[in-house]
């Protein structure tokens, strides 16, 4: 286990929280304020050192700055106070005093106070663990520090939110607020920032077994620690070099390197890095099977993490003491301490250690022959990593219209070229006019000479210029299809995932209320099955969104192999057969083992999956919806049959077309963007087949689409 978090941030900001001291006018440097100042660099002596002689100085700053009225050396004080009862874990009186800091703050109106407050929340809910309301205020203070140009507190702030997605194991979001802090020229010569940016981008080298990346980090960061003679820094550095030789199975140097770290931290009494140099031995002793004295360490670690409060360290020690106890046959044992590790990671939000305590609640249950739960982990596992990648689909959402800007600006600059190639020779052509005529008044021979030139001179230009007029044309025309692409892409964006977004807001507005008001459980129940239908239907939406984009762009993979048609359906239905059973529909198949096709497994998967919710959607409750296949020469015809509302004529000739976008509200009022059928269409025929429908009012609808056989 590495540096935890909320050590992590009070170790930056022990030696970085003089940055955001705020400058005081000369006009206000009486006697008393130099006094206030003398105070709080004592103050900022004792820091880590002797917290009791720490808050006795910031308190005697913050009473002399309150009878002196500096309300700027009031709010320095109050933040000093702040940061010498956080260290001590006094969470109550830190509040206090930086509620005080931000009252004052606001009153006086000073950006720079009010940035430095919420950047201090943001630490302060960190250490609170209450990691969304963490990011907000730190995103507060970034908007400030960017109005104001304050790099310094700019760089805080974004090691603030890089250690609070590093935690909750956002890995490519944490390095990338590193590496734009990295970037500020204020790093360069700061040795402290730089010290820690070193070692938290090193972390995550090491998490994503980058060992030569991250050693190389490391190292630089023992050096700077070495300058500074940082003993509290060079015991990190030898914890987490101690984890990459135990990630490399070194486990006899991984323990000389953790004994190093364990004697700083006893030297300085630090209970915190004392817990976690021996949860990390116990570890060290459970991989090299030694587990006797793996639980003497990892209970000792726990206790002194239960003593500090650490619930984020606690779950670090429940997780290893579960794999010790499961490996021993203790089954009892390793329950109760992978029960409590759940319930820590749901109450801080940590889904990438929750989703690591799922997979082993699943192994316990495999281990004590309860399958049926096991399996049910498992899905529950894998639906969290599901979660994870679905924001990573987001991103590449955004990604998509950032770079379609981005090639739209592209072509508006080739055009604005083209034309002012074209200005250009015109200009060449009237200069070479003017020089003609005028050698015309001296020379007669020589005008004729050079009106032929000039004529041919001419023709050449014009050739040139119907050239670059239908390059012109080609371009505008390309330019718009691209814009009106782009206009009915965000078309159905705005309109499609306004009412999703909606329901969800609306409906969790409800459920707070409600939560406050009456804790009717029923309704709150009704209100979350909403939301969590809303959000499958906005999941959905985005999935189609961004399949139908990467195709559109050309970079959607087509890899065409052999597909067992049989066990692809079967795979669909299991997933179906819930959302059946809520409108009581009954889910038929005969297609037969062993019918194989040939095609990218994914893409047919993505049609059969679009196809059953759209029956599903249709289909009244008590109803019907039968999948089979019927093998046609090189083809195979795979239809889904449902006895559902059925579509008209007319309709028909608008399904599968983009510019038409039809959509209709099934019998559940289940709302749709029409993408499904159009990206249906888009992978059917890439795989070489042909899609149709058959259907009458009333009377339900088939979908046939063939594909080549094996």
């Amino acid at each position: 286990m590495q540096f935890p978090l909320p050590l992590a941030l009070l170790f930056f900001i022990s030696f970085s929280n003089t940055l955001f001291a705020n400058r005081v006018s000369d006009d206000v440097k009486n006697q008393d304020s130099i006094k206030i100042e003398q105070y709080l660099t004592k103050s900022r002596t004792y820091y880590t050192v002797k917290t009791d002689s720490a808050i006795y100085f910031s308190d005697k700053a913050l009473q002399l700055s309150l009878k002196s009225n500096n309300q700027k050396l009031i709010i320095n004080s109050q933040i000093e106070c702040f940061y010498n009862y956080s260290v001590n874990r006094d969470l109550t009186n830190a509040k206090e005093a930086l509620d005080e800091a931000k009252s004052t703050a606001y009153i006086i109106n000073d950006s720079l106070s009010i940035g430095r407050v919420h950047s201090c929340l943001g630490y302060y809910y960190v250490l609170a663990s209450k990691y969304d309301s963490a990011i907000a205020q730190y995103n507060k203070s970034l908007e400030i520090c960017e109005s104001l140009k304050d790099n310094k507190n700019k760089i805080h702030n974004l090691i603030g939110l890089g250690e609070i997605y590093y935690e909750r194991g956002d890995l490519e979001l944490a390095l990338s607020k590193y590496v734009e802090a990295f970037k500020f020229e204020e790093v360069k010569y700061d040795n402290d920032t730089r010290l820690s940016l070193l070692i938290n981008m090193a972390n995550i080298y090491s998490d994503e077994n980058q060992r030569k990346k991250a050693i190389s980090y490391y190292n630089q960061a023992m050096e700077i620690a070495i300058e500074l003679k940082d003993e509290d820094t060079l015991s990190v550095l030898y914890n987490n070099l101690a984890i990459i030789y135990q990630n490399n199975s070194d486990y006899n140097k991984a323990l000389l390197f953790y004994e190093k770290s364990l004697d700083i931290d006893k030297k300085a009494n630090n209970k915190a890095g004392i817990a976690l140099c021996l949860n990390n031995i116990g570890e060290n002793y459970f991989k090299m099977g030694n587990t006797d004295k793996a639980i003497v360490f990892l209970r000792e670690s726990l206790y002194t993490n239960r003593q500090l409060h650490l619930e984020t360290e606690i779950i670090y020690n429940l997780e290893t003491l579960t794999r010790v106890h499961l490996s021993l046959g203790n089954f009892n044992q390793a329950y109760t301490y992978l029960d409590e590790g759940i319930s820590l990671t749901k109450k801080l939000k940590t889904i990438g250690k929750r989703s690591d305590l799922l997979k082993l609640l699943a192994e316990y249950y495999n281990k004590t022959g309860k399958y049926q739960k096991a399996y049910s982990s498992m899905l529950a596992y894998n639906a969290l990593k599901d979660s994870i990648q679905q924001k990573s689909r987001t991103d590449k959402i955004v990604e998509l219209q950032t770079k379609f800007d981005s090639e739209k600006k592209e072509k508006e600059n080739e055009i604005l070229r083209v034309r002012n190639q074209c200005t250009q020779e015109k200009l060449e052509q009237e200069k070479m006019r003017a020089k003609y005529l005028y050698i015309f008044f001296f020379l007669a021979l020589a005008v004729i000479f050079l009106i032929v030139i000039l004529f041919r001179s001419k023709i050449k230009i014009n050739n040139q210029i119907k050239i670059i007029n239908g390059k012109l044309e080609d371009s505008n025309s390309k330019l718009k299809i691209m814009n009106a692409t782009k206009d009915r892409f965000f078309s159905i964006i705005a309109h499609d995932l306004r009412s999703p977004f909606n329901a969800i807001l609306g409906f969790s507005e409800l459920i707070k209320s409600e939560a406050r008001r009456g804790k009717n459980l029923e309704i709150i129940e009704e209100y979350n099955v909403n939301i969590n239908e809303s959000a499958n239907s906005l999941f959905t939406l985005l999935e189609n969104l961004l399949q139908w984009a990467n195709d559109q762009r050309g970079i959607l993979e087509f890899t065409p192999t052999q597909i067992d048609l049989y066990e692809l359906i079967q795979s669909n239905l299991t997933i179906f057969k819930l959302k059946a059973a809520d409108k009581s529909i009954k889910l038929f198949s005969d297609i037969h083992p062993n019918t194989v096709a040939f095609g990218d497994i994914n893409m047919v998967n993505t049609i059969v999956r679009n196809l059953i919710s759209n029956a599903l959607k249709f289909t009244g409750e008590n109803g019907e919806i039968f999948l089979s296949s019927v093998i046609d020469g090189d083809f195979i015809h795979l239809s889904v049959k449902d006895n559902g509302i059925g579509i008209s004529k007319n309709n028909q000739d608008k399904l599968f077309r983009l510019d038409c976008n039809f959509t209709t509200i099934g019998t559940k009022e289940e709302t749709g963007s029409g993408l499904g059928l159009i990206l249906c269409k888009e992978f059917v025929k890439k795989n070489g087949g042909e899609i149709w429908v058959e259907s009458e009012e009333n009377k339900g609808s088939k979908f046939i689409f063939s594909l080549k056989s094996a």
